[in-house]
Protein backbone atom coordinates (compact mmCIF):
# COMPACT_ATOMS: atom_id res chain seq x y z
CA UNK A 1 0.00 0.00 0.00
CA UNK A 2 1.36 3.42 -1.06
CA UNK A 3 0.49 5.89 1.67
CA UNK A 4 -0.53 9.40 -0.06
CA UNK A 5 -0.96 11.36 3.10
CA UNK A 6 1.14 14.36 2.32
CA UNK A 7 3.79 13.96 5.49
CA UNK A 8 4.03 10.19 4.85
CA UNK A 9 3.99 9.40 1.22
CA UNK A 10 7.56 8.46 0.22
CA UNK A 11 9.52 11.03 -1.94
CA UNK A 12 11.23 8.57 -5.03
CA UNK A 13 13.11 11.71 -5.76
CA UNK A 14 15.03 12.09 -2.43
CA UNK A 15 15.04 8.34 -1.46
CA UNK A 16 18.10 5.53 0.04
CA UNK A 17 17.84 1.68 -0.14
CA UNK A 18 18.88 0.30 2.90
CA UNK A 19 19.92 -3.86 2.30
CA UNK A 20 20.30 -5.17 5.89
CA UNK A 21 21.82 -8.59 6.91
CA UNK A 22 21.93 -10.35 3.19
CA UNK A 23 24.98 -12.38 4.05
CA UNK A 24 25.16 -15.73 3.70
CA UNK A 25 24.79 -17.29 6.91
CA UNK A 26 21.38 -15.73 6.70
CA UNK A 27 20.43 -16.73 2.88
CA UNK A 28 22.25 -19.38 1.32
CA UNK A 29 21.05 -23.28 2.24
CA UNK A 30 24.41 -24.18 3.74
CA UNK A 31 24.23 -20.61 6.43
CA UNK A 32 23.83 -21.52 9.87
CA UNK A 33 20.86 -19.20 10.60
CA UNK A 34 19.21 -19.23 6.55
CA UNK A 35 15.60 -19.49 5.43
CA UNK A 36 13.85 -20.38 2.57
CA UNK A 37 12.46 -17.17 2.25
CA UNK A 38 15.95 -15.39 2.60
CA UNK A 39 17.23 -17.35 -0.22
CA UNK A 40 13.25 -16.35 -2.37
CA UNK A 41 13.85 -12.34 -2.23
CA UNK A 42 17.63 -12.36 -3.16
CA UNK A 43 16.76 -12.16 -6.75
CA UNK A 44 14.63 -9.40 -6.55
CA UNK A 45 16.65 -7.88 -3.86
CA UNK A 46 19.73 -8.05 -6.48
CA UNK A 47 17.09 -6.31 -9.02
CA UNK A 48 16.41 -3.82 -6.63
CA UNK A 49 19.87 -2.79 -6.01
CA UNK A 50 20.70 -2.80 -9.52
CA UNK A 51 17.33 -0.62 -10.14
CA UNK A 52 19.01 1.98 -7.82
CA UNK A 53 22.41 2.01 -9.46
CA UNK A 54 20.91 2.47 -12.62
CA UNK A 55 19.33 5.15 -10.93
CA UNK A 56 22.24 6.72 -9.08
CA UNK A 57 20.65 6.38 -6.23
CA UNK A 58 22.30 5.42 -3.47
CA UNK A 59 22.58 2.54 -1.43
CA UNK A 60 23.42 1.35 1.81
CA UNK A 61 24.65 -2.51 2.88
CA UNK A 62 24.23 -3.14 6.34
CA UNK A 63 25.61 -6.02 8.02
CA UNK A 64 26.19 -7.88 11.40
CA UNK A 65 29.53 -9.91 12.46
CA UNK A 66 30.66 -11.35 15.62
CA UNK A 67 32.98 -12.64 17.19
CA UNK A 68 33.32 -16.05 17.84
CA UNK A 69 33.16 -15.64 21.59
CA UNK A 70 29.60 -14.36 21.27
CA UNK A 71 31.32 -11.18 22.74
CA UNK A 72 29.49 -8.25 20.97
CA UNK A 73 26.40 -10.42 20.28
CA UNK A 74 22.37 -9.44 21.43
CA UNK A 75 22.00 -11.23 24.54
CA UNK A 76 19.43 -13.34 22.69
CA UNK A 77 22.42 -15.04 20.80
CA UNK A 78 25.31 -15.16 23.33
CA UNK A 79 24.08 -18.87 24.61
CA UNK A 80 24.81 -20.29 21.14
CA UNK A 81 27.85 -17.89 19.95
CA UNK A 82 29.62 -19.19 23.75
CA UNK A 83 28.84 -22.82 23.25
CA UNK A 84 30.00 -23.16 19.83
CA UNK A 85 27.81 -22.05 17.06
CA UNK A 86 28.84 -20.19 14.37
CA UNK A 87 26.92 -17.03 12.66
CA UNK A 88 28.53 -14.36 10.67
CA UNK A 89 32.21 -14.63 12.02
CA UNK A 90 34.33 -11.92 10.29
CA UNK A 91 36.41 -13.21 7.60
CA UNK A 92 34.63 -16.23 6.91
CA UNK A 93 31.90 -17.25 3.95
CA UNK A 94 28.89 -17.08 6.30
CA UNK A 95 29.89 -13.57 6.54
CA UNK A 96 29.98 -12.09 3.00
CA UNK A 97 27.36 -10.36 1.45
CA UNK A 98 25.22 -13.01 -0.53
CA UNK A 99 26.49 -13.30 -4.11
CA UNK A 100 24.92 -10.35 -6.88
CA UNK A 101 24.37 -7.73 -4.25
CA UNK A 102 27.95 -6.18 -4.05
CA UNK A 103 29.21 -4.08 -7.33
CA UNK A 104 31.26 -6.39 -9.38
CA UNK A 105 34.67 -6.83 -7.49
CA UNK A 106 34.00 -4.85 -4.54
CA UNK A 107 35.89 -6.52 -1.60
CA UNK A 108 35.35 -5.93 2.23
CA UNK A 109 37.30 -6.31 4.69
CA UNK A 110 35.77 -7.35 7.92
CA UNK A 111 38.48 -6.48 10.33
CA UNK A 112 38.21 -2.56 8.78
CA UNK A 113 35.04 -2.96 8.58
CA UNK A 114 33.99 -4.45 12.27
CA UNK A 115 36.39 -1.48 14.01
CA UNK A 116 36.53 1.43 11.36
CA UNK A 117 34.24 3.21 9.32
CA UNK A 118 32.08 2.33 6.42
CA UNK A 119 33.41 0.76 3.33
CA UNK A 120 32.44 2.94 0.13
CA UNK A 121 31.51 0.41 -2.87
CA UNK A 122 31.28 3.35 -4.98
CA UNK A 123 30.10 6.96 -5.52
CA UNK A 124 26.38 6.01 -4.03
CA UNK A 125 26.90 2.77 -2.51
CA UNK A 126 28.30 1.58 0.77
CA UNK A 127 28.67 -0.94 3.57
CA UNK A 128 28.07 -0.64 7.09
CA UNK A 129 28.43 -2.71 10.38
CA UNK A 130 25.83 -2.82 12.93
CA UNK A 131 26.15 -3.81 16.55
CA UNK A 132 22.71 -4.77 17.10
CA UNK A 133 19.58 -5.64 15.71
CA UNK A 134 18.54 -2.16 14.32
CA UNK A 135 20.75 -0.42 11.13
CA UNK A 136 20.35 3.06 12.95
CA UNK A 137 21.49 1.88 16.83
CA UNK A 138 25.58 3.13 17.04
CA UNK A 139 25.87 3.24 13.31
CA UNK A 140 26.75 6.02 10.53
CA UNK A 141 23.61 5.27 8.56
CA UNK A 142 22.00 8.01 9.55
CA UNK A 143 24.73 10.46 8.72
CA UNK A 144 25.05 8.78 5.45
CA UNK A 145 21.54 9.60 4.94
CA UNK A 146 21.84 13.04 6.22
CA UNK A 147 24.69 13.33 3.56
CA UNK A 148 22.69 11.86 0.69
CA UNK A 149 19.64 14.93 1.73
CA UNK A 150 17.50 11.99 1.36
CA UNK A 151 14.32 12.03 2.88
CA UNK A 152 12.99 8.33 2.50
CA UNK A 153 14.30 5.14 3.61
CA UNK A 154 13.59 1.97 2.08
CA UNK A 155 13.98 -1.05 3.78
CA UNK A 156 14.59 -4.73 2.01
CA UNK A 157 16.67 -7.76 4.03
CA UNK A 158 16.30 -10.44 6.85
CA UNK A 159 14.64 -11.28 9.28
CA UNK A 160 11.44 -8.90 9.85
CA UNK A 161 10.70 -9.91 13.34
CA UNK A 162 14.06 -8.84 13.91
CA UNK A 163 16.37 -6.69 12.56
CA UNK A 164 14.26 -5.56 9.94
CA UNK A 165 11.38 -4.14 12.09
CA UNK A 166 13.66 -2.62 14.22
CA UNK A 167 15.29 -0.79 11.39
CA UNK A 168 11.95 0.25 9.75
CA UNK A 169 10.54 1.51 13.72
CA UNK A 170 14.06 3.44 14.23
CA UNK A 171 13.64 4.89 10.27
CA UNK A 172 9.81 6.12 11.70
CA UNK A 173 11.39 7.24 14.84
CA UNK A 174 13.97 9.09 13.12
CA UNK A 175 11.36 11.39 10.64
CA UNK A 176 12.08 9.52 7.89
CA UNK A 177 9.28 8.83 5.18
CA UNK A 178 9.44 4.96 4.98
CA UNK A 179 8.81 2.20 2.42
CA UNK A 180 9.01 -1.57 3.40
CA UNK A 181 10.15 -3.24 0.21
CA UNK A 182 7.61 -6.37 1.03
CA UNK A 183 8.76 -8.59 -1.40
CA UNK A 184 12.25 -8.21 -0.25
CA UNK A 185 11.79 -8.70 3.28
CA UNK A 186 12.36 -11.97 4.40
CA UNK A 187 9.75 -13.06 7.50
CA UNK A 188 6.84 -10.72 6.66
CA UNK A 189 3.35 -11.62 7.15
CA UNK A 190 0.33 -9.77 6.45
CA UNK A 191 -0.39 -8.84 9.83
CA UNK A 192 3.20 -6.77 9.53
CA UNK A 193 1.94 -5.04 6.72
CA UNK A 194 -0.79 -3.67 8.02
CA UNK A 195 0.66 -2.74 11.73
CA UNK A 196 3.15 -0.85 9.47
CA UNK A 197 0.37 0.74 7.25
CA UNK A 198 -0.75 1.80 10.44
CA UNK A 199 2.16 3.91 11.84
CA UNK A 200 3.03 5.71 8.84
CA UNK A 201 4.88 2.92 6.56
CA UNK A 202 4.21 2.33 3.09
CA UNK A 203 4.50 -1.50 1.71
CA UNK A 204 5.18 -1.86 -1.92
CA UNK A 205 6.61 -4.55 -3.98
CA UNK A 206 9.98 -4.24 -5.83
CA UNK A 207 8.59 -3.83 -9.03
CA UNK A 208 6.54 -0.62 -7.83
CA UNK A 209 9.42 0.89 -6.30
CA UNK A 210 12.00 0.24 -9.47
CA UNK A 211 9.00 2.12 -12.16
CA UNK A 212 8.81 4.56 -9.35
CA UNK A 213 12.83 5.77 -9.13
CA UNK A 214 13.37 5.74 -13.15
Amino acid sequence: MLLTDEHTRPDFGSCVLVVVDMQNDFVQPEGTASSEQALEILPRTAGLVGSFREAEKPVAHVVRLYHPDGGNAERGRRTFLRSGGELVVPGTWGAQVAEGLLPEGAKVDHGELIYGEPISLGANESILYKPSWSAFFKTQLEWRILDTLAETVLVTGTWFPNCIRQTIYDAISLDYRVVAVRDCIAGITDKDCDDLTKVGCSVLTAGEVAEAIK
